[in-house]
Order: C-alpha cells, then structure tokens, then sequence
C-alpha cells in the first residue's frame, strides 16, 4: 500500500535533530531547545552533529544524510550550516518522504536529496531582523510545524531551489575522478566515489585508486581494515557506500597528507 507521508504529518513524533558548524561552546543551540522546551515539555532532541567544518556543506550534507533517513517518520530536522554563495540567502522549510526539514536554500538540500522536493516554502524572517538564523523566527517556525500546521502558512515558494552537483564524480571509459568530501574522526579518508559506480564501471577490470599525483596506490577493496598489516595503507566501501581511504591502526589524514577536495582517481586497466 502506497503511504500518504501528507497525513503523517497531522502525527509528529516530537523529536527535533540538530546538525551545524556551530560548536558546542556558544549558547544558540541551547536558546532553541530552551525556548521549544518552554513550548513543549516532552520534545526529544538529537544532535547528530555540531563539529561540521564552517560553511562546507558538502560535509554536512555527507553526515545529514547518511543519518537522517534512520530517524522515524515524522521527525523534523534543523540543519544549521550555511555557505555563501551569489544568491540571497533564505531559509526553506521542505516536506519530504516522511519528515520535515529546516535549512538554507544553498544547495545543501540538492547535496541530500535524489531529486528535488516537492513541497518547500522560504520562510519569512521576522521584521527588522539581520540574521538568517533568526532565533525567534526559527522557533516559531519549529512550533508551526510541530503542531502540524500548513507548511504553505510560512511564507511562499521559494523562486529557485539552489542546486550543487559536488558528490557526483566524472566518469570516463577508464578513469573515474573524484574527490576527498570528508575525514572522519580516525583519520580515515571518505570519497565521493560510490560503490555502485565503482561497480558499474570496473566491468571485472582490474584498477589502481591513486591519489596525491600518483604518490600512492591501492589496487585492491579491502572488505575490512584488518585485512592488511598494521600500518599499511588500504581500500575499502565504507557503511555509506562510499570509497575510504584508511591505514590499518594508523591516521591517513595525517599520514598521506590528503585534504578535503583532493583529486582522487581510480584508473581502470
């Protein structure tokens, strides 16, 4: 039976995450889930991430994603990272699949999402205010949404829904180019080079993943990180799907000097 995620929203679960670059030390997170609690006592709230690098949404988009979808239906999701760009910066809310979202429309969403949402509003900042994370608009608007009222009543549609491509690497017959989009907290080096790509294209071929200006190679996918010695360099596709470069036991960060961005090829033989 197909689900109306529209009627689902009449049920909210209560429970707000939380992803930004904001920190831990400064006290915004705290004044909203302050003020919400002041609204409503039994709200449960998750922090999936405070430590995104500041203003990368590519990384947040990373982590938003691979978390969110495990969230019951119905859970709404704050997302507070924001990129500068050439276009106005306006905050959206999006209905979408099950769940509610509040962000900015930057291109993060489009980073997040197969295909554009459906149902999104830019969500009118209250008068006189200079901040695009306005705290009593972001509260109200919160509010609005959990007591399932009409997304449409938060403003209009926005004129353009910003759209980014940064995750989607370049194919040719031989090579695949990718990026670096994200370190994680061992070291390991995460790609946007997806396993079902790498699949697709390899056609029982055999390759070479190189990175740094051919510095260093790995010509096998390794299905865990104890498959090679203890401080020996490898690859794998992590739980997300996502080519990883790590060294057993060790910090490839630090050790192979790789940075967020860098080129990463997979040449195919």
């Amino acid at each position: 039976m197909k689900v109306n995620y529209l009627d689902i929203f009449d049920e909210l679960m209560g429970i707000i995450t939380f992803t930004t670059d904001w920190g831990t030390r400064d006290y915004h997170i705290g004044a909203i889930k302050g003020s919400l609690l002041s609204f409503q006592s039994d709200l449960q709230f998750i922090d999936i991430s405070h430590q995104v690098a500041r203003h990368n949404i590519q990384q947040a988009a990373y982590i938003f994603k691979n978390a969110y979808q495990f969230y019951p239906i119905g859970t709404l999701h704050f997302v507070g990272v924001h990129k500068q760009n050439r276009h106005q910066s306006e905050l959206i809310a999006i209905k979408k699949d099950g769940h509610i979202f509040i962000g900015v429309n930057d291109g993060f969403f489009s980073l997040v999402f197969n295909d554009p949402p459906v149902d999104m509003v830019k969500i009118a900042i209250a008068e006189g205010s200079k901040h695009l994370f306005d705290l009593p608009t972001l509260v109200n608007s919160i509010k609005h949404l959990l007591t399932g009222k009409n997304l449409y009543e938060l403003g209009p549609r926005p004129e353009r829904f910003v759209e980014r491509s940064a995750f989607i690497p370049t194919i040719e017959d031989e090579l695949i180019h990718g990026l670096v989009i994200y370190i994680d907290d061992f070291g390991n080096i995460v790609t946007n080079i997806t396993k079902d790509l790498f699949e697709q294209q390899r056609k029982s071929r055999k390759f070479e993943v190189v990175m740094r200006k051919n510095q260093h190679t790995i010509d096998t996918i390794s299905d865990r990180y104890m498959s090679v010695e203890s401080g020996s360099a490898l690859a794998l596709f992590n739980a997300a799907g996502h080519l990883e470069i790590a060294i057993n036991e060790e910090n490839a960060y630090k050790l192979m000097n790789l940075r967020l961005n860098d080129n990463i090829r997979i040449e195919f033989k």
